[in-house]
């Protein structure tokens, strides 16, 4: 299910769908289906609207040799509706449904379908264990059966498991989801066809265990899931490392890649291909670097994402951030993730602050910024696509 526009992420998803959002060097959505790939699915719909060309265009070109159908969703009304779109393309079989913006693993996934095999019944619900349960549909069981679904509880409802959105399914799920009526935000919701199966079937849950699951709906939501994959990658150097650079492994340098001398490369880190780090300067652990970036001499940066074509200058430092393609950070420029209080970082998401729960978060600059010289940007700061800031500028406004 990639048809959403992610507008969580709005200086990311204005010029390109969240499934297309880069983690360790791969779009989410190419992660979600290598994964699929892995445990033999060889045939695999995608529900596509926002960017959609994009999206085709990125998955045609990788070659991957299954069976890839698109089917658009005139209107973005519902998970429910997108799930019965697939009707035609599932037929009378049972099948999975990943939400294209969610971290999968590969390991979990094939006990998943030996579960399922074992334990037949209408629906599967994959849940995973998280320290906040508030922010999701909490599900409350009877040994592996499913009582009910807890949408974001303001209490305590005495369970950190939550739905994942990813699912196994039976053809009983269609007319499930054509029984049920539109909620209150005028859209078809999947979970209500869940609910209306398990009053007359059978629903169970896999408990998935934690750590490996992420939503990517929030910018911080996408550095953790950034760093997961991250600490998945193989020590793979084609580009070129100078004398007396230091490299903490495990790090991908892409080809064409120059690291100066005196770098030092922390890892688990990314560095895409045909990017030059300055001399005497300090990358990772956690960076994530996209391809044809340039970064100047003794500039840090840490914990972070930074995006295709993107220039960052000398003497900068860039931590726990995510910066888009095509910026040009100057010399100087300085974005720290923790606030002079020690309090939580708070971050503006449409037209709400919401703490992101976390002391350490820097900032999330969309395609195109230009940032002046010697500027300071206050941690959880969003800047919007094209904006240009002055040199010396202290920015401490949520929203640019």
């Amino acid at each position: 299910m990639a048809a959403g526009k992610g507008t969580r992420l709005g200086p990311l998803t204005k010029n390109r769908p969240k499934p297309l959002i880069p983690l360790a060097g791969k779009p989410v959505i190419e992660h979600i289906i290598r994964s699929l790939i892995k445990n033999n699915i060889d045939s695999i719909a995608i529900i596509v609207h926002y960017y959609m060309d994009r999206i085709k265009k990125y998955i045609d070109d990788l070659g991957i040799n299954v069976n890839i159908n698109y089917i658009y969703q005139e209107e973005l009304n519902g998970t429910g509706s997108a799930v019965l779109l697939a009707e035609n393309f599932v037929g009378e079989e049972s099948f999975i449904a990943v939400y294209g913006d969610v971290t999968l693993n590969d390991k979990v996934l094939a006990e998943v379908f030996k579960y399922f095999e074992e334990n037949p019944c209408d629906v599967l619900i994959i849940g995973v264990r998280v320290d906040d349960p508030s922010k999701y549909g909490v599900l409350i069981l009877e040994r592996d059966r499913l009582v009910k679904i807890v949408e974001k509880p303001k209490i305590d409802v005495g369970s950190n498991l939550i739905n994942t959105g990813i699912y196994i399914f039976t053809p009983k799920i269609f007319d499930a989801c054509r029984r049920i009526g539109f909620s209150e935000r005028g859209e078809l919701e999947l979970t209500d066809a869940i609910t209306l199966l398990n009053e007359h079937g059978l629903v169970r849950v896999f408990k998935g265990g934690s750590g490996w699951w992420y939503d990517v709906g929030h910018p911080w939501d996408l550095l953790d899931a950034n760093k997961y994959y991250l600490d998945q990658i193989n020590t793979s150097i084609v580009g070129k490392c100078f004398p007396n650079t230091i490299i903490y492994e495990p790090v991908h340098i892409g080809e064409g890649s120059r690291i100066e001398s005196g770098a030092v490369i922390f890892g688990p880190s990314y560095i895409g291909r045909n990017v030059e780090i300055g001399y005497n300067s300090v990358i990772g652990p956690y960076a994530s670097i996209g391809d044809n970036v340039r970064i100047g001499p003794l500039t840090y940066v840490s914990g972070s994402m930074i995006l295709d074509n993107t220039i960052i200058s000398s003497h900068c430092a860039v931590v726990e951030s995510v910066i888009g393609e095509e910026c040009y950070i100057e010399s100087g420029v300085r974005i720290p993730s923790t606030n002079i209080y020690g309090e939580n970082v708070k971050v503006l998401i449409k037209n709400i602050v919401v703490d992101s729960g976390r002391k350490k978060l820097g900032a999330l600059i969309g395609d195109n910024v230009t940032i002046g010289a010697n500027t300071s940007i206050w941690p959880g700061t969003i800047i919007m696509p094209n904006k240009k800031i002055p040199s010396n500028s202290f920015i401490n406004k949520p929203l640019i």
